[in-house]
């Protein structure tokens, strides 16, 4: 008679004998496996991957024989590939298995401790894979494991390498304060590359290399070039899902005394390429910013010449506060990477007037509007480094070099007037340092003043009557929606009005039919992309022909 036990042994070893339960397979086995030539066995031997210990020498041997096998497919071409789609099929093929061999091998060069050099054997085959940049990385994933949501458009080219989504560790010192704490928005294309021919009894010697496809459109692999393949959206959408917008917006307005100003790096920074520095408006928070970085990093000779940065503000600070707060983050930002030259701002909405009082000089305009006859007795009386003071006086940044205006009240908006704006206005709570900072001021120059940013968007704020006598210093452009109702100059576009808007002394203004949120229209990007080109001295053209594929945001 069997007994239990011995029933259970009969059946795991039964079980055990089966292909599918065999996880790492006799090295004899192996060895035949790794020994087979051609592009379907090289395919195999990825999907046999799968099987093993991820972190294990096994697994990355057999990626790393499949992609051998595929660079021998590949060996002998010297042209330069313009598309990949003309390419025979076999090639096409090849490069499909190289993309997955890297895209399996790049994790196990992000893990703590790992040394950016490896030696990897199995089955009697050894390879040596050098894989520097990765140090940089906490984590990658696949572009393709991203989710598509939350985009407008999704931006990916086809070409050699595996296209990632990589998590950046944090650099160190001050310069850490200008990243977001999920870390640079860059994407990443690993490609592996095979050094001269496998020699008995010596490691074949393998790059695994991790390009930045902002900057390197085209990689040489086996003696031919290459278009890079590169995905630009999915970063994006990886590094953001997570945020809460709404709470963050909201937060941000009603309780600004939670949070703090910050002027954020998108990618590492590179001081060969123009900053473009995005300012969010009232009840926002930059990630608004998304679809408008996604359409202009798609056009390779933009995200050549150009970097974008984020400021965040909670958007109850008043106005003069908020704009103070800015020339402080841009002072330690120089401080930080050297001085800044050639910037470009583009705001939104209260956004746009920070970024105006950017550019002005206004002396005292400012400070003699808001006090009016106790003007000079308050100068007089203040210390120099007053907030007050700091807030109102001021000289323009000479970094900036043009401005971008989209809705922005430079006149106000009679919207702030309205009942209901007054009740939120009375919602937000003042920050304890702008309270403590107001605290020399008297009692009856603080009563009635717009202190919160609700109430700064006032019409009657003396703010718009002093920087509508101070020239702003730059070429500037303005973008201004009017719902579709095509009835400029009695237009709005539901919460500032076109008189507004609109200042004689832009350069150029457009025009567009949508809303106060209009910065994401195609029409207003393909106006900011124009405007981009201008600026860095680029030929006026279509839009990018990176492949652009409509989305439904989630």
């Amino acid at each position: 008679m069997t007994t239990p036990l011995l029933r259970v042994t009969a059946i795991a070893a039964l079980i055990c004998l089966l292909p599918a339960c065999s996880t790492v397979p006799l090295e004899s086995r192996a060895a035949a496996d790794l020994q087979a030539t051609g592009l379907a066995q090289a395919d195999l031997l990825l999907k046999k991957a799968a099987r093993f210990p991820e972190h294990g020498d096994a697994a990355a041997v057999y990626r790393l024989r499949a992609a051998e096998l595929a660079w021998g497919e590949l060996a002998g071409r010297t042209a330069r590939v313009g598309d990949i789609a003309a390419l025979p099929e076999p090639q096409q093929h090849a490069l499909r298995i190289g993309a997955r061999a890297a895209e399996g091998l790049a994790p196990l060069f992000v893990s703590p401790g790992v040394k950016p050099e490896r030696a990897f054997t199995f089955a009697g085959r050894s390879y040596r894979v050098a894989a520097p940049q990765y140090a940089q990385l906490l984590s990658v994933k696949p572009a393709d494991a991203v989710p598509r949501k939350l985009m407008n458009h999704w931006y990916a080219t086809p070409g050699a390498g595996a296209p990632l989504s990589p998590e950046w560790r944090l650099p160190d010192g001050e310069k850490r304060r200008f990243v977001a704490s999920g870390g640079y928005i860059e994407p990443l294309t690993a490609v592996l590359a095979f050094g001269g021919p496998a020699r008995t009894g010596k490691a074949r010697e393998v790059t695994l290399t991790a390009y930045d496809p902002t900057s390197v459109s085209r990689v040489r692999l086996a003696g031919a070039d290459y278009p890079l393949a590169a995905d630009f959206t999915a970063p994006l959408v990886d590094r953001t899902i997570g945020i809460h917008e709404l709470w963050l917006a909201l937060r941000g307005l009603f309780n600004p005394d939670s949070g703090d100003a910050r002027y954020t790096l998108i990618e590492p920074y590179d001081p060969a390429r123009i900053p473009v520095v995005l300012v969010h408006g009232l009840n926002s928070h930059p990630r608004m910013w998304r679809n408008v970085v996604n359409d202009l990093r798609a056009d390779p000779e933009l995200r050549a010449r150009y970097q974008f940065l984020t400021f965040y503000y909670p958007s109850g600070w008043p106005i003069a506060y908020s704009s103070m707060r800015l020339r402080d983050e841009l002072t330690a930002f120089d401080a930080a990477f050297g001085r800044q030259h050639d910037m470009v701002f583009i705001g939104h909405s209260m956004g746009g007037l920070l970024s105006r009082l950017q550019v002005i000089s206004p002396g005292r305009a400012i400070w003699d509007e808001a006090f009016g006859p106790d003007a000079d007795a308050l100068h007089a009386r203040l210390p120099a480094d007053s907030p007050v003071k700091r807030a109102l006086l001021f000289e323009a940044n000479p970094g900036i070099r043009r401005e971008i205006y989209i809705c922005v009240p430079h006149r106000g908006s009679g919207m702030a007037d309205l009942t209901f704006a007054g009740l939120f206005s009375r919602l937000i709570r003042l920050p304890g340092r702008i309270v403590a900072g107001i605290a020399d001021l008297p009692v009856a120059v603080v009563k009635g003043r717009p202190l919160t940013s609700i109430a700064g968007l006032s019409p009657g704020n003396p703010l718009y009557a002093a920087i509508g006598k101070v020239p702003i210093q730059v070429p500037h452009h303005s973008i201004i929606g009017d719902r579709g109702k095509g009835n400029t100059p009695d237009s709005s576009d539901g919460v500032v009005p076109y008189r507004s808007s609109h200042l004689a002394s832009a350069q150029s203004e457009l025009i567009v039919p949508g809303p106060h949120g209009s910065y994401e229209l195609p029409q207003t990007i393909d106006e900011i992309r124009r405007i981009l080109r201008l600026h860095a001295g680029l030929a006026r053209k279509a839009p990018p022909h990176a492949r652009r594929s409509p989305r439904a945001r989630g």
